[in-house]
């Protein structure tokens, strides 16, 4: 990728995250949707398989801030880090910890901190043990680059965990939307075993994927629709532009009721899939290199019968 190119895509990626950001600001006027906080909940459940204790960790697009009260649960002791690009969704996750133990801000351990920033920047190095997010990865415009960036804000053996939502998700809605013949379709959400490809070509090691599926159940389609707003609407090609009439709305309500269950409730699936991996401790050979980490150098040249290396090829 030549100069121009490069600039060409800082601009792109300067201008998606302007839309996110702004996006993401509506969400603020709700509270958080059941399906995120279960999928934080289940997540969280999961941290106890990392044995080590974590001093430094990330919430990276931590939106209304609960992940971050999981978070300090599991490691007391680590600062925790919220990095939301929403400048108002920043300010209510901030809101939920302002009260407690204020001198912590400061910066000592148990400290929790928020902000207005997205954890792509590189203009925002966190160096952390443990990088989490929540249901935040179908925000981004490339996949690939914002794993390499995240795999870059952990320290090396850092881990990360994360959810998304697979191709199952919303599959009653996409339906709905064909017979309603409306302009916008529900996107499009990757396979879990695509996102453990994404993973190693990003440079993690030893990925595993998981998945749950969430089936829930609303009195009416209109209940449904009203939370599903708070789940926000990612800047996305599906969407079509303009202002929804309330002709196409109705037909859209219209076929949800129309697809409901014998006791007459509205039931919209989510696939939850879950993501860890490592940061490996020795980076990943280019053109027959490998890189290795001053410490890990010195750890190998302490240990006998073996001389320090400075660099292996293949």
């Amino acid at each position: 990728m030549d100069q121009h190119d490069q600039s060409l895509a800082a601009r792109q990626q300067a201008r998606w995250l302007a839309a996110a950001s702004l996006a993401r600001d509506r969400l603020a006027q709700f509270d958080p949707p059941f399906i995120w906080l279960e999928a934080g909940r289940r997540m969280a459940a999961r941290l106890p398989l990392l044995r080590a204790q974590a001093q430094r960790v990330l919430d990276a697009g931590c939106a209304w801030g609960d992940g971050l009260g999981l978070l300090r649960e599991q490691y007391p002791q680590a600062l925790i880090l919220g990095y939301e690009p929403s400048p108002r969704l920043a300010q209510v996750a901030a809101s939920r910890f302002a009260r407690r133990a204020w001198p912590r801000w400061l910066g000592g351990h148990g400290a929790v901190r928020v902000s207005p920033v997205d954890a792509t920047d590189p203009e925002y190095p966190a160096d952390v043990d443990v990088l989490w997010s929540n249901l935040y990865l179908g925000w981004q415009r490339e996949r690939g680059a914002v794993l390499a960036a995240w795999r870059r804000q952990l320290r090396p053996d850092g881990a990360l965990f994360f959810t998304a939502f697979g191709p199952d998700t919303l599959r009653e809605l996409r339906a709905a939307c064909a017979v309603a013949h409306c302009p916008s379709s529900v996107m499009d959400f990757p396979d879990m075993h695509d996102l453990g490809d994404e993973l190693i070509h990003a440079g993690f090691a030893d990925p595993v994927m998981d998945m749950d599926l969430v089936r829930m159940s609303w009195s009416s389609a209109e209940a449904a629709l009203v939370e599903l707003r708070a789940l926000g609407a990612v800047p996305h090609p599906a969407h079509a532009p303009g202002l929804r009439t309330r002709r196409s709305w109705q037909r859209l309500v219209d076929a949800l009721d129309a697809a409901a269950g014998p006791d007459g409730r509205v039931v919209l699936t989510f696939e939850l899939i879950h993501g860890h991996a490592f940061r490996p401790r020795t980076e990943r050979a280019d053109r027959g290199v490998a890189t290795f980490g001053v410490e890990q150098l010195r750890e190998t040249a302490r240990q006998p019968g073996l001389s320090a290396v400075t660099e292996r090829k293949k």
